[in-house]
């Protein structure tokens, strides 16, 4: 009799793993994730992570068209990782997103540790 329930509770183990993070936490950070796979977002938030800056400034320092900024921006606005403010003509973005400055955070430690195992 002891080895069906020994049986019982193994498979239920099996099918139902033990998870820390909620699922929906797990699906908007993943739609972050994403968003912040292509190298130019990237590149774009660790800008943005020290100071607000116009979309003029942040297509200069970036090196891309007015266009492809833009789009950028606004992908990330749309997920909450950026605010925008209006002053006049000019929209100035700045990070909205404690975690993204997080994950910044990470990456930057990962490379210096990458770095320091490289010596």
């Amino acid at each position: 009799m002891y080895w069906p329930n020994l049986r019982s509770s193994v498979e239920k183990q099996l099918v139902e793993p033990t998870t820390v993070l909620d699922v929906n936490f797990v699906k908007d950070v993943s739609k972050v994730i994403k968003c912040l796979g292509h190298p130019d977002r990237l590149r774009i938030v660790e800008l943005l992570q020290s100071t607000p800056m116009k979309v003029k400034d942040i297509q200069a320092m970036v090196g891309l068209t007015q266009a492809v900024t833009s789009q950028h921006l606004r992908q990330m606005y749309h997920l909450g990782i950026l605010r925008s403010t209006r002053e006049g003509q000019n929209v100035i973005y700045s990070m909205g997103s404690p975690l993204v400055l997080r994950m910044l955070h990470c990456l930057e430690e990962t490379q210096n540790m990458l770095k320091e195992d490289l010596r």
